[in-house]
């Protein structure tokens, strides 16, 4: 399969190359899709198997939609947000164009799965919620790690949003910002213990072993431990690192500061996280804590359930976090908002990816590819849209 490049979508109206006609108005063959969905909203085209171009909107199209065969005709005519997504994974669906103007279209689509649905909460039911956990942890980061590493900035391989303050802000710049930040806020200095809950491919612990900071990474990633002991020993640090889930995490000697970046989202139980802060923060000590974010619990997409994320995992609902932080012994010392900046990171992340198509399809597989990107891409249309928002935040022990 040839590489997803953009192209030039703007074409004269009555006629394509071998003469198929291209409609105006949008056929029967498209079902439920042609009526709902609202052509004012961002023009694009439609590209049947037969070559036949259909298109939305009085403008030139900014991206446009290719069905392969009968499968995406079917998918699409739907109108259904999760079939479209199996069949853009499966290949029988291309996007090509802008990669942030498809996204505008799911304001028109349903995405009603209740057995995806279902299940999401009845494997923690069953089976306890640091099982489920580790295996939703699991299915997304333990692949090789070269897998990340090819989309995440390489001189700071952080897999959280940069803080980005200028147009000209490079991502690595955007990510420095925010631990410095982190390293400011939280009163570090050289020997203190630092705890990090999920250090992914360690560019936080990176960070803090070059300002002297001895640190601890706790994580439910096999391949995300194996892989920094092996960056430990090129370097020569001694990272403490520990395969194991906050909830049921212990430590003899309490630390100076926790730092958690982008992984509240996956530990939606709030009561519990916060009590295990409690117990492993020294007091006066301080944690940092940052995510992504919307306004109803457990609110996820079909495709991020079935392909990203798994589990009864759920973005940062800060009214009830905070709820959840009164209640507790901890205080709220800042909190601010940095959509922009998730947005951004996340712009790069999905340049990244398509930069480099070629080595994740020879690596790893099409399918990869194709569910990171229209993750990464959706992802910073989400935040650029308002529909996702992105907070951290500073909170003390008593």
């Amino acid at each position: 399969m040839k590489p997803l490049q953009p192209t030039t979508l703007a074409k004269p109206a009555g006629k394509r190359d071998g003469g198929t006609a291209e409609s105006s108005a949008p056929p029967h063959r498209l079902g439920r899709f042609a009526q709902c969905i609202d052509g004012r909203a961002v023009p694009f085209c439609v590209v049947l198997p037969d070559g036949e171009r259909i298109s939305f909107g009085h403008a030139s199209p900014q991206f446009q939609v290719i069905l392969k065969n009968r499968s995406a005709v079917r998918a699409l005519s739907t109108a259904d947000e999760g079939r479209f997504a199996d069949a853009y994974v499966a290949g029988d669906i291309d996007l090509e164009g802008d990669m942030s103007a498809p996204f505008a279209l799911r304001r028109s689509l349903r995405d009603i799965h209740p057995l995806v649905t279902v299940w999401r909460f009845l494997e923690a039911f069953l089976f306890g919620q640091v099982r489920t956990n580790r295996r939703v942890i699991s299915a997304h980061y333990d692949v090789d790690p070269s897998f990340f590493l090819s989309f995440l900035d390489p001189k700071v391989p952080s897999y959280t949003q940069g803080m980005f303050v200028g147009d000209n802000d490079t991502l690595a710049q955007a990510t420095t910002r925010k631990f410095d930040y982190c390293f400011d806020r939280c009163r570090l200095k050289p020997g203190d213990r630092v705890l990090e809950i999920g250090p992914g491919w360690g560019a936080w612990l990176e960070y803090a072993s070059h300002r002297g900071v001895r640190s601890t990474g706790l994580s439910n990633s096999r391949m995300s431990l194996d892989y920094l002991a092996g960056r430990a020993r090129q370097l020569g640090t001694d990272w403490e690192l520990v395969e194991g889930d906050l909830l049921d995490y212990r430590s003899q000697r309490p630390y100076d500061a926790i730092v958690i970046m982008g992984v509240i989202e996956h530990l939606p139980q709030y009561e519990r996280v916060l009590k295990r802060f409690e117990e492993l923060i020294k007091p006066g000590g301080t944690i940092f804590l940052d995510g992504s974010a919307c306004t109803q619990k457990y609110e996820l997409s079909t495709f991020m359930v079935k392909y990203i994320y798994p589990g009864n995992h759920s973005f940062l609902v800060l009214h009830d976090f905070l709820e959840k932080l009164a209640r507790s012994k901890l205080s709220l010392v800042e909190l601010f908002s940095d959509r922009l900046s998730y947005a951004r990171t996340f712009r790069v992340w999905a340049e990244n990816l398509d930069r480099n198509r070629d080595f994740l399809v020879s690596h790893f597989s099409e399918f990869d590819y194709r569910r990171f990107r229209l993750y990464l891409w959706g992802a910073a249309s989400e935040f650029e849209t308002h529909s996702l928002d992105c907070y951290r935040m500073i909170l003390t022990a008593p």
